[in-house]
């Protein structure tokens, strides 16, 4: 298997593995497990991941759609679950083709693994023969410390990514940031746009996100929105503003390509070609055409003092 880390292989380590998509609150249930083990047996916790999603490559015939691209899951993971190191697994056929004991034994032969922490119903390896029976043997055999863990229950539905896909899918982001423990998490560059928002007196800055990223439902939303900026020794600083975003066609100008427009309220940074990440907060309403120019920008109006309301 290919690894990207920057672990070195004599390091003693206590892991956990999966996808994490959305780093929800079972997830970080879990790394606080994790955390509290590599504690105790002075060691440094480390999530294991797989680049890209499992489900691309297990099942190419779908349209994967994840909540989170690896570059906003690694954050999730350091600010929630408080987990810094990461192995990287590059997930390909022949990763998948792996038994359990063989993908075990890849891990073991390149890193000093001294605790592997679970949630009950984990399994890995071809046709997921490695449960927590097998797991719990081989780490008695190998000196490892096993630790399923029970999976975390909201109003006693489990929580999983697929759930919280669901709801971010139909716009339900109150209920999606109950289940995942922090906001739904849009991070991209800033591209060029039509300039229209400026020309409407709210100026906006349009993102067009990856294409396999899970965007909410088309419609507009209040949101904070954080960047780092350079500073002259080279640190970054982060800022956060508040905002409103629109996620679709544009259909009063009737345009077919779906975007990410966001117009930061009371602050018009420069924030062309810039990473920015967006929290989305609050679903305001559906996207709309309007029959006037006037009559959309006195929506946006609205819209600008809901979001207020909402972040205030």
């Amino acid at each position: 298997m290919q690894y990207v880390t920057t672990l070195t292989a004599n390091q003693p380590i206590a892991i956990t593995i999966g996808n994490f998509d959305g780093v929800h609150k079972g997830h970080q249930r879990l790394m606080h497990e994790l955390r509290k083990t590599a504690q105790e047996l002075n060691c440094t916790p480390v999530l294991v991941t797989f680049s890209p999603h499992t489900l691309m490559v297990v099942r190419p015939d779908i349209d994967v759609r994840y909540l989170t691209t690896l570059e906003e899951k690694l954050a999730l993971t350091t600010k929630y679950g408080d987990i810094a190191d990461s192995i990287i697994i590059t997930f390909t056929q022949a990763v998948a083709a792996m038994s359990a004991s063989e993908f075990m034994q890849d891990l073991t032969a390149h890193f000093t693994i001294k605790a592997l922490v679970i949630g009950t119903d984990f399994s890995l390896g071809h046709n997921r023969m490695g449960n927590i029976t097998f797991l719990q043997q081989y780490g008695q055999e190998n000196g490892i410390v096993v630790r399923p863990i029970p999976l975390a229950e909201v109003e006693r539905t489990r929580i999983s990514s697929t759930r919280i896909r669901a709801l971010v899918s139909e716009g339900k982001i109150s209920e999606a940031n109950e289940l995942l423990g922090h906001p739904v998490t849009l991070s991209d560059s800033v591209r060029h746009g039509a300039q229209r928002g400026r020309l409407l007196g709210f100026p906006t800055a349009n993102l067009i996100p990856e294409a396999h990223k899970l965007l909410p439902a088309n419609g507009v939303y209040a949101v904070r929105v954080s960047t780092n900026d350079p500073l002259s020794d080279g640190a970054t600083a982060s800022r956060v503003y508040n905002g409103v975003v629109n996620i679709g066609v544009r259909p009063t100008f009737n345009e077919k390509e779906r975007i990410v427009e966001v117009h930061l309220l009371d602050v018009q940074p420069d924030l062309y070609d810039k990473r920015i990440t967006i929290e989305f907060i609050a679903r305001l309403r559906d996207e709309q055409r309007f029959a006037t120019i006037d009559a959309l920008k006195s929506q946006i109006a609205a819209d600008v003092q809901q979001a207020r309301q909402v972040l205030n």
